[in-house]
């Protein structure tokens, strides 16, 4: 019955320490959901503007997906990122349209003497700089899109 005990308490560690990076990971992100802060910012934004914060976006990502405590947080700044970028494809792609006015979805999470900000998902167009003119926007952006390829 000792030796079973023991076999058995070896096995339970072994499968502990296996899953140390899942389980650290998975505190983290109980954390971050429970913590975090999502607010709205208005923003006007051009191509370069929302290209080097996206590419700032995606740096800070692949930094958080490297390390064992933010890995999961890593991945949900990078999932902001690929949302947001419909933007930066929109600004590249229709040389008529040179700013946009967005309502940008940011989440703010502290975790000690780290700050992690991010543009957190797609967000809403409110208005279009086409041709030096700016106009209220009520489409769609998918059918903007097709629109400029």
């Amino acid at each position: 019955m000792k030796k079973i005990s023991i076999v058995l308490g070896l096995i339970l560690l072994v499968a502990i320490l296996a899953n140390l990076h899942t389980i650290i990971a998975s505190a983290k992100w109980y954390s971050f959901e429970h913590n975090k802060n999502v607010s709205t910012e208005t923003k006007t934004i051009t191509y370069r503007d929302i290209l080097e914060r996206l590419y700032q976006q995606r740096k800070v990502a692949a930094e958080l997906e490297d390390t064992v405590v933010y890995s999961r947080i890593g991945d949900e700044v990078r999932k902001g990122a690929d949302d947001a970028s419909d933007y930066q494809i929109l600004l590249a792609h229709n040389e008529q349209i040179t700013s946009l006015k967005v309502k940008l979805p940011i989440t703010t999470f502290t975790d000690g003497d780290k700050t992690i900000e991010f543009i957190s998902g797609h967000g809403e167009v409110l208005e279009i700089c086409e041709d030096g003119q700016w106009e209220d926007f009520n489409g769609s952006l998918q059918k903007l899109m097709k629109k400029a390829q």
